[in-house]
């Protein structure tokens, strides 16, 4: 025989129907469950951002560095004053460039006399040859007119004396002694008058070409000098390093008599009135900051217990992609303002730079709009 047994104050159980409606009915309100949860995560915005690190500097900014290798000789600027555009902040050594600025120098001025010595000489020769040239032909103009009277003379005496050997008054040895000295004079009339100075004002005009050829070389090769002259101005103007803007100087550590790199960057100067914040974005994210997006940033200063945030947009992004050791990233230049704080130039910051909303759902996996 089987057990009977009884029970007071429970439930009977379900019969199988009961159990069907009872599955029916949790199903149903784990599937709106579900479904209010999902729909909640679709309709509910996040915003998305990207982290960056940075620092707060000026709107004028420079990094100075040497435009040469050099060796330190003079430190003129330290840390903290203000300078001025253009202001020489370091010199290297430049005994090598002074001495050879020098040389050329005195090889210039040297090559600048002698071109004075030479032009005074040639122009003395030339002044002179051309004076006795006009004086010669002064000479030949007057020895031409005696030679005319001569003959005039001559044939005037010729005249006469045929006359006087036609009526018998004189012998005729004398008409013979006349017509020899007209002759005489036309021939030395004709080799005057045939002198031909053409050929003295052309050697005349040659060495005047020449001298003038002379004259352009050494002022050619006076213009390489000069040029000279400047080139090594110019090389020792590169062991200068002035300030490229005006501004508050951040020094970096160097000495005196230390062999420093065009790579190396041996000053900051922070100028004008208004701050940035500069920001590095790591290359996978840059593609997605782009200018007038916000950010919110907190700076080193001022992590303490109470969270002080500082918000801006981004202004402006650099076009190129930047490395650091393994790191690559874009450089943002973003508004800063600090309120009443006082902050100086080089605080560092770790900002979140917002580049839009997605659902929930997207925020937790981590999913792009």
């Amino acid at each position: 025989m089987g057990d009977f047994r009884t029970t007071t104050g429970q439930d009977l159980p379900l019969t199988a129907a009961d159990k069907k409606r009872r599955n029916r009915r949790l199903f149903w309100q784990i599937s709106v469950i579900v479904i209010g949860v999902i729909a909640a995560g679709c309709f509910i915005k996040i915003d998305r951002y990207t982290l960056a690190n940075g620092y707060v500097t000026t709107e004028h900014y420079a990094e100075v560095r040497p435009p040469v290798t050099g060796i330190v000789s003079k430190i003129l600027v330290s840390g903290g004053e203000t300078v001025e555009a253009g202001q020489i902040l370091v010199q290297f050594n430049s005994e090598e460039e002074e001495a050879l600025l020098a040389e050329t120098k005195a090889r210039v001025s040297k090559l600048q006399t002698e071109m004075e010595r030479r032009q005074a000489e040639m122009d003395i020769d030339l002044e002179r040859r051309t004076l006795d040239l006009a004086e010669q032909k002064r000479t030949h103009a007057d020895e031409v007119s005696i030679a005319e009277l001569q003959l005039k003379n001559a044939t005037t005496k010729l005249n006469l004396t045929r006359e006087l050997v036609e009526k018998g008054l004189k012998a005729a040895s004398y008409l013979e002694d006349d017509e020899l000295k007209e002759e005489l004079a036309k021939v030395a009339l004709k080799s005057l008058q045939n002198k031909d100075f053409k050929i003295y004002e052309e050697l005349l005009k040659r060495d005047r070409e020449k001298y003038s050829r002379e004259i352009e070389a050494l002022k050619n090769e006076l213009n390489a000098m000069n040029d000279s002259v400047r080139r090594v101005e110019a090389r020792l103007q590169t062991r200068i390093v002035r300030a490229p803007i005006a501004g508050q100087v951040v020094r970096y550590e160097f000495v005196v008599g230390e062999l420093l790199q065009p790579s190396s960057v041996i000053y900051e100067i922070f100028g004008g009135e208004k701050q940035v914040l500069k920001l590095r974005v790591s290359e996978k994210h840059a593609t997605k900051v782009h200018t007038g997006q916000r950010y919110r940033a907190r700076l080193t200063s001022f992590h303490d217990l109470l969270r002080i945030y500082f918000r801006g947009e981004v202004q402006a992004l650099r076009n190129v992609i930047q490395s650091e050791g393994s790191s690559t990233y874009r450089v943002a230049y973003c508004s800063f303002d600090a309120g009443d704080y006082s902050i100086p130039p080089g605080t560092t910051a770790e900002a979140r730079i917002y580049y839009g909303r997605s659902s929930l759902w997207f925020y937790l996996f981590n999913l792009d709009l």
